[in-house]
């Protein structure tokens, strides 16, 4: 079965870190830059998550809402990133559905955990506790 990361960043910086992580735990990574495309990348029945770029042109928040609004892709777990560690931006986010939310000074050492929480459940767990993010 294809295990799957959809990922909406325009990044390439960016989008080379997690197609790393994404090979290095056996998945694929689909590079989109519009959330309408999301679903027309799902294969039907292979496990598949979303991250998003907090820093996309398109607001990620609006970005967010498409996908939960989409039927195809109202279930599939959203992890978004942000270059600032702010917990205010952390908490809208997890506010708005995102299901995870990682600081880019914490993306590398935790997403590939990410993607196997969510391409694989009840296999590889990880510490729930992050670093205390500042106020804005």
């Amino acid at each position: 079965m294809n295990r799957k990361v959809i990922a909406l960043v325009e990044d390439p910086f960016w989008r080379s870190k997690i197609d790393n992580a994404v090979r290095s735990v056996g998945a694929t990574t689909v590079f989109l830059s519009d959330p309408a495309e999301a679903a027309g990348a799902l294969e039907p029945g292979a496990p598949v998550i979303i991250v998003v770029d907090l820093a996309l042109k398109m607001p990620p928040f609006e970005a967010m809402a498409r996908l939960k609004k989409t039927k195809a892709t109202a279930g599939v777990p959203v992890v978004g990133y942000f270059d600032m560690a702010r917990k205010d931006l952390k908490e809208k986010a997890l506010a708005a559905g995102f299901d995870d939310v990682l600081s880019r000074s914490s993306f590398a050492e935790r997403f590939a955990d990410l993607v196997l929480k969510y391409l694989l459940p009840g296999g590889v767990r990880m510490e729930e506790s992050e670093n205390e993010l500042p106020e804005e």
